[in-house]
């Protein structure tokens, strides 16, 4: 059966089951159901690398609000690349290299998204974005997150700029990141003919959603290892921070989610193809260097090692702990610029948002995983980082991208407020970290007693068995 008959047999029955059977919450409408059998059906793992890559999903923007395209030039990359080569010297022996081989006359391709009536550039406080979007770091664009960007545009009153970085598994980590730290030094020293001047980094907010949520973080992370001003703040929309999919929500069967259950840490599995065999090939060779030179310290743990293959397109297994690549095992979460972190409470990523932002708010009380023990003590960033959590009733993983409801738009409120308050328009301070609950109406309450189950988990960045 082709896609469009299993897609139109998949509306047809979940249309009759919304009626028949109610949806899988009280809350969500039939539109909120359609979209959400939508991206499970996305989410099938049966087609090809190449078949996922080829779903951009373009979305028209929000009405009133402008696309500019263009390409960011490679000399951002180069100079990117100086600084990941410094903080990235101790993970080099359990890297592909290739990261660094991108083509002379290439660049990142990247959008401008703006209310069209803006006068941005007059503002004393030139407030920007840079969105990057989700994908598991192997498909989807920023074409794809039109309405998510548009709307934080039009919402913000601020300039979004949006990049498809580079993806896997062709390539690995970090290409990714090397990307988003490229266009960060863009907005911080654009060439003459950018249309703007240098921007301050406190007026710049990161942003990104699932993978780009973890992506996001890793930036922030990377910036501030290497030494680099930071942004004003970094929100993560269900995101995607464990690699190892470690925590128990990534198993649970009770979640309304599209995202599948991880309950064996299972390895990737697409259909055979041309990607999947160049890169099962390359993986081989790069385990197979790991394993039989003496090429730097283990910094993997047991669980890591698979005989079942790669547990994630984007990075090899014995690379999974790297802090810029499962941001929530880094030593340390202090010391990085305001938190807003949001996921959904039928999510299977909650718990990795819960953990994070304990760990990055009460940096001494929450550690890392147990072989990282006594790291923390010896890390130069011990200061709490200002964080703050929102989860969201009945809602699946980045809800906002699916779902017109209560909760979405609470969530956009509290993101237009979050960027203010970061990039200090109105010279009002943020308020101290918190954790919040929000329910259907859109109304505040603590986090309820299943969401703590995490802080006992012991198995924290141990991939599932």
């Amino acid at each position: 059966m082709t896609d469009f008959l299993k897609y139109s047999s998949l509306i047809i029955s979940t249309t009759i089951k919304h009626y028949l059977n109610g949806p899988p919450r009280p809350s969500w409408d039939l539109k909120s159901h359609l979209s959400f059998a939508k991206f499970a059906f996305l989410a099938d793992n049966t087609k090809t690398i190449e078949q996922f890559q080829s779903i951009s999903l373009p979305s028209p923007a929000k009405a009133g609000v402008i696309i500019n395209e263009f390409k960011i030039n490679n000399d951002y990359r180069n100079e990117a690349q100086v600084h990941l080569d410094k903080i990235l010297k101790p993970y080099e022996h359990v890297l592909d290299p290739e990261w660094k081989n991108f083509k002379e006359d290439d660049g990142i391709f990247a959008e401008w998204v703006q209310v069209s009536n803006d006068e941005w550039e007059k503002n004393e406080v030139r407030k920007t974005i840079l969105y990057l979007h989700g994908g598991g770091y192997y498909f989807l664009s920023k074409e794809s997150y039109r309405p998510i960007t548009s709307s934080l545009a039009k919402l913000a009153n601020a300039r979004v700029l949006a990049i498809n970085y580079r993806l896997a598994p062709q390539n690995q980590f970090p290409a990714g990141l090397h990307d988003a730290l490229a266009a960060y030094l863009y907005l911080l020293n654009p060439p003459k003919d950018a249309g703007f001047e240098p921007l301050n980094p406190k007026n710049i907010v990161f942003a990104g959603d699932s993978a780009g949520g973890g992506l996001s973080l890793a930036l922030g992370l990377a910036i501030r290892d290497a030494g680099l001003s930071s942004s004003a703040g970094i929100i993560g929309l269900s995101p995607w921070v464990d690699l190892t999919v470690s925590t128990p929500s990534i198993i649970n069967d009770d979640c309304a989610d599209f995202v599948p259950n991880q309950k064996r840490g299972s390895a990737v599995n697409f259909a055979e193809s041309p990607a999947s065999k160049e890169y099962k090939e390359k993986d081989a060779a790069l385990a197979e260097k790991i394993k039989n030179q003496n090429l730097g310290p283990k910094i993997w743990h047991d669980s890591f090692d698979r005989p079942e293959g790669r547990l994630q397109l984007y990075v090899a297994n014995e690379g999974l702990a790297i802090p810029y690549v499962s941001s929530m095992l880094a030593d340390s979460l202090g010391d990085l610029p305001p938190l807003l972190l949001i996921a959904g409470d039928d999510e299977r990523l909650r718990d990795e948002s819960i953990y994070f932002a304990h760990r990055s708010a009460e940096p001494t009380k929450y550690k890392g995983p147990s072989y990282n023990a006594g790291k923390f003590e010896k890390s130069p960033f011990q200061t709490p980082t200002n964080t703050t959590l929102e989860i969201y009733e009945e809602m699946p993983h980045v809800f906002q991208m699916m779902m017109e409801h209560v909760c979405s738009t609470k969530s956009y409120e509290r993101i237009a407020e979050f960027i203010n308050r970061a990039t200090n328009i109105h010279n009002e301070p943020l308020p101290p970290s918190s954790y919040n609950y929000i329910n259907v109406k859109g109304e505040f309450g603590p986090l309820k007693e299943r969401h703590e189950k995490v802080f006992n988990w012991e198995k924290i960045g141990i991939v599932p068995s």
